[in-house]
């Protein structure tokens, strides 16, 4: 009981002791550990502490008497008074303009971020309003460093992969060109007659590298062409003779697709012929391509299987890179898929691609 009777008396004491004390506005701003502002309702400072003046480069007292517009970025001033008119009325501390990134502006001009609470003081039948500004150039700083930073991991990551990619495109274009003076001296009676057949090939493996690899002007229709014209493309480098011609056998309907699509289904097909040549197919005499596509279900349904009596069960090419880069091909640019599978004497891929993202062309 004495304990209870002794804390009322500090209490009361203390109480007391603070009803003695007298605080003038600008002992209360200058308390305040950012920058602190007074105005009236016409918008005048009537008081500040010395942290908005260094916030803002200006002496604290040459803002006296003066509008807190000045301190507002110069396009924004005229619909400052608005936001002024209804900062008044409540007696709680609030966020200026929640939700939005507010600026503040230096004497120099310079612009720089702020955060602003703000609270109407009521005395004597008249308001007034405190604002509270925090300067957050530094958070601010921090951000667009930690942004650039991310932006800057993600550039990296994708040159590493552009860099793969093209190291993967070279070796792929070494091995066929390799292949393609293999398949010319085969068939060759003379030197001459190997010379232009090697350049005939060595010419349409051009043509399908630009095709497949030319920059994309996505959305555009210029330069679509069928399912049958690609595949032709792609696989003429060794479909050369009439021997060579009947190793491969394409069947499907007259389908058109757009430029984009072209590219990308290009750049898939070199892929898979490029297995061919280094695992499958392509590598055998006897070895054959069937290619057959066809559309169901809205989607394009597309079968590439090969055949040769030298491929036994469990034979078929590794899962690198380049079957990376077809499977996010697929999925990525149309949102199809690949499915794979091992034969007794070769192996089947298939794509199972939505229609609407080959943006078929009316023929």
């Amino acid at each position: 009981m004495d304990d209870i009777t002794g804390r009322a008396h500090t209490r009361v004491a203390a109480s007391a002791d603070l009803a003695g004390m007298t605080l003038s506005i600008q002992d209360v701003l200058d308390t305040i550990p950012a920058g602190a502002i007074v105005v009236d309702t016409r918008g005048v400072m009537l008081a500040v502490n010395a942290e908005v003046g260094r916030q803002f480069c200006y002496e604290a007292d040459g803002l006296l008497g003066r509008s807190v517009d000045i301190l507002v970025p110069a396009g924004l001033r005229d619909g400052h008074a608005a936001v002024r008119s209804q900062a008044l009325g409540s007696d709680q501390m609030r966020a200026m303009g929640p939700g939005r990134s507010l600026r503040g502006q230096r004497k120099d001009g310079s612009v720089f971020p702020i955060e602003v609470g703000l609270r109407t003081i009521r005395t004597g039948g008249s308001q007034f309003v405190l604002a509270v500004v925090y300067d957050r150039s530094d958070q601010f700083r921090v951000q667009e460093s930690e942004a650039h930073e991310k932006a800057l991991g993600l550039e990296l990551a994708h040159q590493e992969v552009v860099a793969h990619e093209m190291g993967h495109r070279v070796k792929n274009l070494m091995a066929t060109v390799n292949a393609l003076i293999s398949l010319s001296a085969r068939g060759a009676q003379s030197p001459k007659e190997m010379e232009e057949s090697l350049r005939g090939r060595i010419l349409a493996l051009s043509s399908v590298i630009d095709l497949a690899f030319k920059a994309p002007q996505a959305g555009s229709i210029h330069g679509a062409l069928s399912i049958k014209d690609i595949l032709h493309a792609v696989l003429a480098p060794f479909m050369w003779t009439d021997a060579e011609n009947d190793r491969v056998s394409l069947s499907g309907p007259q389908l058109v697709v757009g430029q984009r699509p072209s590219e990308v289904l290009a750049l898939v097909f070199h892929e898979l012929t490029t297995n061919a040549l280094k695992y499958g197919a392509l590598r055998h005499m006897d070895g054959r391509i069937f290619v057959d596509w066809r559309q169901a279900d809205g989607r394009l349904g597309l079968c590439w299987r090969e055949e040769a009596l030298q491929l036994q069960t469990g034979d078929s090419a590794p899962r690198g890179f380049g079957t990376t880069l077809m499977l996010r091909l697929i999925e990525a640019e149309f949102g199809g898929r690949i499915d794979r599978e091992v034969t007794p004497h070769g192996w089947t891929t298939r794509l199972s691609i939505p229609l609407p993202s080959l943006v078929l062309v009316s023929t």
